[in-house]
């Protein structure tokens, strides 16, 4: 019995080494990508001085600050899925502790009652001096230099010696974990800390730009420029077919675990999806009129207007396809719903969503932005169904 409990912990032992192994790849993984995302963050904040000191127009140096903030936002998720995970391993460390100090406990009475039938049938006289010892290390050390244990004895004296030295091991490991949490925590307020700073800067250089803009005929272009590059987007992302297929099938296996649909789901939902956030529509799909400038802009989408920071969901489950940047738009989420429907989301900050992840209907993807001029700003949401842009108000649910 005694041997094949040696053998079982030989077994657990090994396969701890495999598994921290492996965990050691995923901590080194996750170190590389914190530090190239500071370096990318560090070398957009040299830019925006630099900018600042060579007079560079308000506009461009918005755009760098905007790219800084989303850098800081993926940064701070990414300090945040490294805390779960030393986290989970700090839990891990501790079950581990609790097994072994179980077993210690089990080899010391085990050896407590071999030397207490020794006292009772002999050699007293030693065992009294082991027995006065003050503490378990003392008593063993005794134990070495009275030769008068069989090997029984003696194999019970190497497990209780193992076992205090793996309880010291995994104590050690526990300190450390707990030593790196609190530094993973104490650099996510740093970071906050950073982004709560230039998302004030942001809201400074969008005032400036807002009080710079010259003509109309600027939003004119820009809008169009948007339009242009959605579109571009939408049709890269339908081209590629080696990509959407992998969607496809993410989508499939889930609905599938799910015992839901797993086609046709989003052309079934025309006029009940619910609305991506709540407000009031500010501008609608399709040409509109200035009558200013005499001139007819297309809008692909619409805009609704809500109170900066409020949440922003996904009107029906899906992979998260693409999160970009495009001036003048803001962060963009697009999310494949399968069945070459996708829903496009813009103006919006504090993204809580990565790429190639799969997402519930209602749930969070980020936040209203701030537009620097008022405590409202406005989601832009677009449908497309196989490269076609469609009105979303037919597809959302009546107020």
């Amino acid at each position: 019995m005694q041997f094949l409990f040696c053998v079982a912990l030989l077994i657990t032992v090994s396969f701890a080494e495999r598994s921290s192994s492996d965990i050691q790849k995923d901590i080194d993984s996750k170190k590389d990508k914190i530090s190239t995302l500071r370096q990318e963050i560090e070398n957009v904040e040299k830019g925006i001085i630099k900018k600042t000191q060579e007079a560079i127009s308000t506009t461009e140096i918005l755009i760098d600050l905007e790219n800084k903030i989303t850098l800081t936002e993926k940064l701070i998720r990414s300090l945040g899925r490294e805390e779960r995970f030393v986290s989970s391993m700090i839990h891990d460390t501790q079950e581990r502790i609790k097994r072994k100090k179980a077993y210690l406990n089990g080899v010391k009475e085990k050896l407590t009652l071999r030397l207490q039938h020794l006292y009772k049938h002999g050699k007293s006289s030693f065992l009294k001096t082991i027995i006065s010892a003050d503490n378990w290390n003392e008593a063993i050390y005794r134990i070495k230099y009275l030769d008068i244990l069989t090997e029984h004895e003696l194999e019970l004296r190497q497990e209780l010696q193992d076992a205090l030295t793996e309880l010291d091991v995994e104590e050690k490991k526990l300190a450390r974990e707990l030593t790196k949490n609190r530094r993973i925590r104490s650099d996510k307020e740093i970071e906050n800390s950073r982004l709560e700073t230039d998302k004030k800067r942001r809201t400074k250089y969008l005032n400036k730009v807002n009080n710079q803009k010259s003509t109309l005929e600027n939003d004119l272009k820009q809008k169009q420029r948007i339009i242009a590059e959605i579109e571009s987007i939408i049709n890269k992302l339908f081209n590629d077919k080696s990509s959407m297929k992998k969607r496809e099938d993410e989508l499939v296996r889930i609905r599938t675990m799910q015992n839901r649909a797993t086609s046709g789901n989003f052309a079934k939902m025309k006029g009940k999806l619910p609305w991506p956030v709540q407000g009031k529509i500010i501008s609608r799909f399709g040409n509109q009129k200035n009558r200013k400038l005499n001139t007819i802009t297309e809008n692909v989408g619409i805009e609704i207007q809500a109170t900066v920071g409020t949440p922003v969901i996904t009107v029906l489950d899906g992979v998260i396809s693409t999160i970009t940047y495009i001036r003048g738009h803001g962060n963009i989420i697009i999310v494949d719903h399968g069945g070459g429907f996708s829903t496009v989301y813009a103006q919006i900050e504090n993204i809580q969503v990565n790429e190639n992840e799969y997402i519930q209907a209602g749930d969070r993807l980020a936040k209203i932005a701030s537009n620097g001029k008022s405590k409202n700003g406005k989601l832009h949401f677009e449908v497309w169904g196989n490269q076609q842009k469609l009105n979303p108000e037919y597809w959302l649910t009546k107020k």
